[in-house]
């Protein structure tokens, strides 16, 4: 059957551009949710305490101090020409210490510049091949990793290291997924479509640090071991996890870029597409998403709305990702993601007497018969699943060509109930998968006198918000099959209730029996019933 389930795979689109220093690097978009590795154990570092009264802070247990960010602004802005003038760095938002709060230092408006970074020190694979420790291991890989055995390279540096001031912003959150090892932990994650992937990148991420120490090893002249004694796995996890956290897509420039300064703001969820972002009159404004300029030759950073000053800064994630891969990639959730999405995956069966026709029609639109991706919003649902649903559930040829892809149109009633049907049997199916329910998850979040562990907390808003998208889901099909009152049967569309008016017309027509009778009674005496006794039994016809 063409059926519809829970997914968390985002695609983005990649821009060609004209040959420039930023955008040697091939573009890999798919490294920034799924580095391209599997393995085995690994070793994670202490998960961090934290209140649960503090959920909503935006931030990680490895937060940057505020020193560090000063330091970074006055290196750049002295002789690199960052322009970071228009944001405030202190410590903490409102009452929340101990976390670097990013906000506006004056007043803008809308597409004002909030900050403006040359490439010369953005960070990507052209610097990766241009470190002659790490440009070898790096050849062939993803730009993620390419980034991240840069990473190491610099951080083993110290002092000594030009970047410095930069590389020591560059924390790990040590509760993303890439960090867990424990059963307990992916355990919190029970009934999310993105366990699986968390499991994955944690093994993953050994297996590449393992594929990479076994090519040092293979050449001891050109890697002597000596030299790369500092390369070990919890060191080489470590700055992945930095890197998936940090990179930023530029779009114009197709490549991952790590830009300083701008890896220090909050990431927030992006809007529906063709959706403004939210205003910033809830003190937070949002900016972005950053992009490359061919102009300047800067990576320039705006704002989405006028905003005053001392409102918090967020960057808008340029890869769209809904809250599950955010979780993945940073270990943090956005609660008010005002884009956040599941995606249903649909399909067309082999065992389809028209699978060949439907292969051949969904393929001329640029579709899969296989594995088919729809997000599926809060507040929308994509005409095209209803689509392809009707679609996939044709068994008449005649109606096969009947199906729109362009607007909202039924087929036909039983097909319409068929396919709403599968959609409500698998949100049922998907919001059976958790151990818990809403109330469970809002208890938890709400218990400030229970010390929760930041994944604890995060994995609970991640449950949540995933719960709140099918039950979304789960109402949208059940408006409309309001309208369709009945079940197919071979005779067309039924009244479910069928059975139960049938009873109730009967025990109705008991009182008038006496009646029928009497007035069929009436009929035999005055002999209305003649004709009928006297007419000749038998058939005619000839002889």
């Amino acid at each position: 059957r063409a059926h519809a389930r829970d997914a968390t795979t985002t695609t983005t689109t990649t821009h060609t551009m004209p040959t420039m220093s930023l955008a040697h690097a091939p573009s890999l978009a798919r490294a920034a949710r799924r580095p391209r590795h599997r393995s085995h154990r690994r070793t994670a570092p202490a998960a961090s305490g934290v209140d649960a009264g503090t959920l909503d802070a935006a931030t990680s247990a490895a937060a940057v101090s505020i020193e560090d960010a000063r330091a970074l602004v006055a290196w750049l802005s002295y002789d690199r020409g960052v322009d970071a003038t228009a944001l405030k760095f202190s410590d903490g938002y409102g009452d929340k210490r101990g976390v670097l709060g990013v906000t506006l230092g004056k007043d803008v408006s809308a597409d004002d510049v909030v900050l403006r970074v040359p490439q010369s020190v953005a960070v990507t694979i052209v610097d990766v091949g241009g470190c002659a420790i790490v440009s070898g291991l790096a050849e062939g890989r993803a730009e993620l990793i390419g980034l991240a055995l840069w990473l190491c390279a610099e951080r083993i540096k110290g002092e000594a290291s030009e970047w410095a001031p930069y590389v020591r912003t560059l924390k790990a959150n040590p509760d993303a997924p890439l960090f867990w090892e424990k059963e307990e932990d992916f355990a919190l994650l029970k009934g999310s479509p993105v366990r699986g992937d968390a499991e994955d990148r944690a093994r993953s991420a050994v297996e590449e640090f393992e594929s990479i120490l076994a090519v040092i090893k293979s050449d001891p002249v050109a890697y002597p071991p000596d030299a790369y004694e500092f390369f070990t796995k919890e060191r080489f996890v470590n700055a992945l996890a930095t890197v998936c956290a940090k990179a930023t897509w530029l779009p114009s420039a197709s490549c991952y870029a790590l830009v300083p300064v701008l890896d220090l703001i909050p990431i927030c969820g992006s809007p529906v597409p063709g959706v403004r972002p939210p205003s910033a009159s809830d003190g937070r404004v949002r900016c972005g998403p950053a992009d490359y300029d061919f102009e300047s030759e800067c990576v320039i950073l705006r704002s989405t709305s006028k905003a005053a000053a001392n409102s918090t800064v967020l960057q808008i994630d340029p890869l769209q990702r809904n809250n599950g891969e955010l979780f993945l990639n940073i270990g943090l959730v956005d609660s008010t993601h005002p884009g956040d999405y599941l995606y249903m995956t649909t399909e067309i069966v082999t065992s389809d007497r028209l699978y060949t026709a439907k292969k051949q029609v969904l393929e001329g639109m640029g579709m899969s018969a296989e594995k088919q991706l729809f997000p599926v919003y809060e507040d929308r649902l994509p005409t095209q699943l209803y689509s392809y649903l009707r679609f996939a559930r044709v068994q008449d040829p005649g109606e096969l060509m009947a199906v729109s892809f362009e607007e909202d149109k039924i087929v036909s009633v039983m097909n319409e109930y068929e396919i709403l049907q599968l959609l409500m049997g698998d949100c049922r199916e998907l919001m059976s998968e958790y151990n818990t329910n809403e109330e469970d998850e809002l208890n938890l979040l709400k218990n400030v006198d229970k010390k929760l562990s930041l994944r604890e907390i995060e994995t609970a808003k991640l449950r949540m918000a995933e719960k709140k998208l099918i039950g979304a889901t789960m109402t949208a099909v059940r408006k409309r099959l309001a309208p369709i009152r009945g079940i197919p049967t071979k005779q067309g569309m039924e009244d479910p209730n069928q059975d139960l008016l049938d009873i109730f017309s009967a025990i109705e027509s008991i009182p008038n029996k006496p009646k029928e009778m009497f007035q069929d009674f009436k009929k035999w005496a005055r002999g209305d019933y003649e004709d009928e006794f006297n007419r000749p039994k038998g058939g005619g016809g000839c002889g």
